[in-house]
């Protein structure tokens, strides 16, 4: 339940409650008062219940900020001691009204009086406000009732999926399987392709379950990629590797490199319509680590200094989540590359 709908029926509970107020006591007092004086009546409960309505919702303001931050035992001492102030207030500004209206009147005849008034409005403004908070916890009791429900149906949700996802990379590997047993034995090209798209779509599928994993995985699974390119664009693709040894056992968010090496081969052709060069490194400095995918061309005219497509800019926002000013990207040209450089730092 968003504030402008609670605000909203506040205000709706607030005006029909303050007019049911002032119905019931000019009702309430028509029994005992003489026909010529009806009017008048209506005069006075009528601004006894518009005094009653501007200074609750001075309260309503008052109770919106305590609720945040005090304990239950502390808003139930503030709402007496708030009662009493208010219906002392309350019981003054009638006084004040009914100097002013009335050429009868004698404050000190009044004055004995005053405090079973003050009592009667404090009372009031006690009522008002227990049925306030009892609204309100109850709508907050509604709103984490609906909120659970729908958690519970998500997460049963969440649950299908899973075993839909478990069901699904087994069916697609078994499947994957039949088809390479079913290629010839000669044709080697045929059941390496299928053989490294299987490892990939595993690395993909498993893997992507948890948010890290080492270095020396991630480059298996952009190999088993590149590995299937290279049959697709065979001498027209050039890829080399530079990896230090110590950089491999470096945890990285799964599936970091691939759209990268994706982005390269995607928008290099264009650029390249004889040999493609693309370089993959990874280097290790006092704990930091820098990758580097470096295809040979020139950024595309549409894209942005800050990555080409969905799969950079979701690059850059998953490094930023996980590694919160910790990391950079970073997409530029030199000595005719275009390079997409990732640093981690520790």
């Amino acid at each position: 339940m968003n504030f402008e709908k609670l605000t909203n029926s506040f205000w709706k509970l607030q005006i029909g409650g303050w007019l049911i107020y002032m119905f019931f006591i000019y009702i309430t007092f028509l029994s005992v008062a003489r026909p010529e004086s009806f009017v008048p009546l209506m005069y006075i409960k009528g601004f006894r219940a518009v005094i009653g309505f501007i200074l609750t919702s001075f309260l309503w303001r008052i109770y919106r900020r305590i609720v945040k931050k005090f304990s239950i035992s502390s808003i139930v001492i503030s709402v007496l001691f708030l009662s009493v102030v208010f219906g002392c207030l309350w019981t003054g500004i009638e006084q004040i009204y009914n100097w002013q209206v009335s050429e009868n009147y004698n404050f000190y005849d009044r004055l004995p009086r005053l405090p079973r008034i003050a009592l009667d409005y404090s009372v009031t403004v006690m009522a008002w406000s227990a049925i306030y908070f009892g609204i309100k916890y109850w709508q907050q009791w509604q709103a984490e009732r609906e909120n659970s429900l729908k958690a519970t149906i998500l997460a049963e949700k969440a649950q299908l999926e899973m075993l839909r996802y478990q069901l699904n990379p087994h069916f697609l590997f078994n499947a994957l399987n039949s088809i390479r047993a079913s290629v010839h034995e000669d044709n080697k090209p045929a059941k390496n392709m299928i053989t490294q798209l299987s490892d990939f779509l595993r690395h993909s599928l498993v893997s992507s379950e948890t948010k890290e994993v080492p270095l020396l995985e991630e480059l298996e699974a952009v190999k088993n990629y590149l590995a299937i390119e290279k049959i697709r664009f065979e001498e027209t693709l050039d890829i080399k590797y530079d990896v230090d040894e110590e950089a491999k056992d470096f945890k990285v968010p799964c599936f970091l490199l691939n759209p990268l090496v994706e982005n390269a081969i995607k928008h290099g052709f264009p650029n390249n319509p004889k040999t493609l060069k693309v370089k993959i490194s990874a280097k290790l400095n006092n704990e930091n680590l820098r990758l580097e995918v470096a295809n040979t061309g020139k950024i595309a005219k549409n894209s942005k200094s800050n990555g080409t497509g969905i799969g950079l800019n979701n690059v850059q926002e998953r490094l930023e989540k996980l590694f919160p000013d910790k990391s950079s990207f970073k997409l530029f040209e030199e000595d005719g590359y275009v390079i997409a450089r990732i640093e981690i730092y520790t």
